[in-house]
């Protein structure tokens, strides 16, 4: 599946640094990172801030996923065998559409790009799926924080770049309860598509672990729970 090589292109992205064997990598001062003067560095940091916005509404959909062929009200199996969830399609959607959205980039990309998403007027809905009348207050304060956060972006430096959204690699993980195994993976590739970027982020650990960076910039962060001696065999 193209999104299960977001690892990879996100990986490329970052600087080796930020998976050196230690028990926590913690990120870097904010004095020491002058955002407006690394357009990476900065998309990369608003990318976080919206994974931490995002973060709780997995959660809660997450405690109360169930697990279904179509007769659950928050998950059916894609033709594919795997979970497509609620969650899924509405964090795309609110990335896509409002994070991402207009004109700032030359294109978005997106595992669910067929997906038809309503997260404006109730009942909300993700296909056929009607949304749980309990996740209504979440989704809307959820959706009105992700737009205050793409008024940070710039409008005109990222014009050129190829953004790749895949939000939540693990669906099956999610639907089944192996939250640990759940990423967001956000990457960004540059005008000749090479990776120029990226995030990987766990929404549903405690804390949430993730590694953003941009090795063109010199830049990496994160909070990751490491070995302090790495395990060849995993």
């Amino acid at each position: 599946m193209l999104f299960r090589s977001l690892h990879f292109l996100a990986a490329i992205a970052l600087s080796a640094d930020a998976f050196a064997p230690k028990s926590t990598f913690v990120r870097p001062s904010k004095f020491a990172l002058q955002a407006s003067s690394k357009p990476l560095t900065e998309l990369c940091e608003i990318t976080k801030e919206a994974c931490d916005v995002v973060a709780p509404l997995l959660k809660e959909m997450y405690s109360q996923i169930k697990i279904g062929t179509g007769t659950s009200d928050t998950a059916l199996f894609k033709s594919d065998a795997t979970f497509f969830t609620i969650a899924d399609g509405i964090v795309q959607h609110m990335f896509i559409e409002y994070l991402f959205g207009g004109e700032k980039f030359h294109e978005i990309v997106g595992e669910e790009d067929d997906s038809i998403v309503n997260i404006l007027e109730t009942p909300y809905t993700v296909d056929s799926l009607v949304v749980p009348e309990e996740f209504e207050e979440l989704i809307s304060s959820t959706l009105e924080n992700v737009k205050a956060l793409a008024s940070k972006i710039d409008q005109t430096a990222y014009s050129d770049m190829t953004i790749f959204v895949d939000p939540i690699d693990g669906t099956r993980e999610f639907a089944t309860g192996k939250g640990d195994k759940v990423t967001i993976l956000v990457g960004y590739n540059d005008a000749e598509g090479i990776p120029a970027a990226g995030i990987i982020y766990r929404p549903l650990t405690e804390p949430a672990q993730w590694a953003s960076g941009s090795k063109r910039e010199e830049f990496t962060d994160g909070v990751l729970d490491l070995a302090v001696e790495p395990n060849p065999k995993g």
